[in-house]
C-alpha cells in the first residue's frame, strides 16, 4: 500500500515537472515574440543624458518606439530610455537601470552602450529651446542620486557626433 502511494506520488511529481518544463518553454516563446527585456544586466555606472529633439511627450515617444522597435521593458513600456523628464518635471521610469535600453547606436559598439549605461531623456529640442525650470529641478535630483551611487555622467554628444542633448542643456550641465 505504501509502495503504491509512493509510486503514485512519484508519477504526479514527474507530470508536474513536465508541465513546468512546458510552461518554461511557452514563456520563452512569449518573451521572444514580444522582445521583452529582463532586468538582469550588471548595474551600469554611466548615465547618458539626451533630449527628445522635439515636443513629443512620453506617451507619443513611447508609441513611436513601440512601432519602431517593439522592444518592451519589464515595466511594460517601449521607450528606449530608462527615464524621461517631461516639461512639467514629471519623471517617468520606463526601464529599470539594469535593463537594456535603446538610446544609443554607436557604430562598432551597437549594443555596448545600451547594456552598460542608463539613458535619461528630457522632453524638447534643447538645441533651440531652454529646458524648463521644472525639468532642471528633476534632472538635478536625478544627477545627485546617480553621482552619489558612483555613476559617471555623460551626454550623448560626448559619445558620438550629435547635437544631443542640445546646447542649452550642455551649458547647464557644465
Amino acid at each position: 500500500m505504501a509502495k503504491n502511494i509512493l509510486e503514485n506520488l512519484i508519477e504526479k511529481l514527474e507530470k508536474a515537472k513536465l508541465q513546468l518544463l512546458i510552461l518554461q518553454l511557452q514563456l520563452r516563446v512569449i518573451f521572444l515574440q514580444q522582445k521583452l527585456t529582463i532586468p538582469n544586466l550588471p548595474m551600469p555606472k554611466i548615465l547618458v543624458i539626451h533630449h527628445g529633439g522635439g515636443s513629443w511627450g512620453f506617451d507619443q515617444v513611447n508609441n513611436h518606439h513601440r512601432n519602431k522597435w517593439g522592444f518592451k521593458s519589464s515595466l511594460g513600456f517601449y521607450l528606449g530610455y530608462q527615464k524621461w523628464i517631461e516639461y512639467t518635471g514629471q519623471l517617468y521610469i520606463a526601464r529599470r537601470d539594469n535593463e537594456e535600453g535603446a538610446h544609443l547606436a554607436v557604430e562598432g559598439k551597437p549594443h555596448w552602450w545600451n547594456r552598460n549605461s542608463v539613458g535619461l531623456c528630457l522632453q524638447g529640442n534643447l538645441e533651440i529651446k531652454k529646458p524648463t525650470e521644472w525639468q532642471l529641478m528633476t534632472l538635478k535630483d536625478e544627477l545627485d542620486s546617480y553621482v552619489a551611487r558612483g555613476f559617471e555622467i555623460e551626454y550623448h554628444g560626448n559619445i558620438e557626433p550629435t547635437a544631443c542633448p542640445g546646447k542649452y542643456l550642455v551649458e547647464w550641465l557644465k
